[in-house]
């Protein structure tokens, strides 16, 4: 019985081949159908300044940089806006497209998910603080206690990479960026390390991209290199804002 079931007739195996030599050819078939939309997609974020190895599609949002996040259907509304512009820049650190409305960017309200960890709770509460206390801006935030009523959820995620949290980015009708998602696998930083990684998310939700970075549009007035800006795109412990930052906030969301 064991001789006759690893055995295998020459016909057998000849329709086994052939049929996941079929399938192989329809997957391989499928990616490439898809493959032009996001070649073109890739092309936008390059015309931006992204560079294209360090932009991932996994399943429908695209990764930039690690921890900034987009949807391919709302960077497919950027791409198709871009097309029909004049090719003139926005009237402007570094930002993005688009930044939150005035119905929104005076309080912009978080919501914490049940299963954060206190201490990541503390980082997040400091970070709002942070972003209130900027003087010359409109800008505001606040944490509240149902999702319904928030414009940005804070949750955790797990996973063995080097992105320690990532966000969204403002969409295009100009709302705050869905989410933050808080890698648990850096569970064991400290704790201002904590405080200046939320700080940093809570930037690109409302539009900021990385200062050490030339991708997006150059926010006017800001000093071009700012080592210590919380927009760079590495961790550090948290020290509070630079000059930079607090110019470009004012200069974004004016008093």
């Amino acid at each position: 019985m064991k001789k006759k079931t690893q055995s295998i007739s020459l016909r057998s195996f000849l329709f086994l081949a052939l049929s996941v030599f079929l399938f192989a050819c329809s997957k391989e078939k499928a990616v490439t159908e898809v493959q032009p939309e996001s070649d073109k997609l890739v092309s936008y974020l390059e015309t931006l300044g992204f560079k294209k190895e360090n932009v991932q599609l996994k399943g429908d949002t695209y990764i930039i940089d690690g921890d900034v996040l987009i949807t391919k259907a709302e960077l497919a509304k950027r791409a198709a806006a871009a097309d029909k512009s004049d090719g003139s820049p926005d009237t402007e650190h570094w930002r993005g497209t688009y930044i939150i409305s005035n119905t929104y960017n005076s309080n912009v309200r978080l919501y914490i998910d049940p299963a954060v960890p206190a201490a990541w709770r503390t980082a997040i509460q400091g970070a709002v603080a942070n972003w209130n206390a900027i003087n010359g801006t409109r800008l505001g935030m606040s944490i509240v206690t149902s999702q319904a009523n928030s414009d940005t959820r804070v949750f955790m995620g797990f996973e063995s990479a080097s992105w320690i949290a990532r966000a969204y980015l403002p969409s295009s009708n100009r709302r705050p960026g869905v989410s933050i998602e808080i890698n648990s696998n850096y569970n064991s930083l400290a704790a201002s390390q904590k405080l200046f990684a939320i700080t940093h998310e809570l930037g690109h939700t409302i539009g900021f991209y990385h200062t050490n970075q030339n991708q997006g549009v150059f926010i006017q007035g800001t000093p071009s290199v700012d080592a210590n800006s919380v927009m760079n795109s590495f961790v550090l412990p948290w020290n509070g804002f630079t000059a930079g930052d607090v110019l470009a906030t004012q200069i974004l969301y004016p008093q």
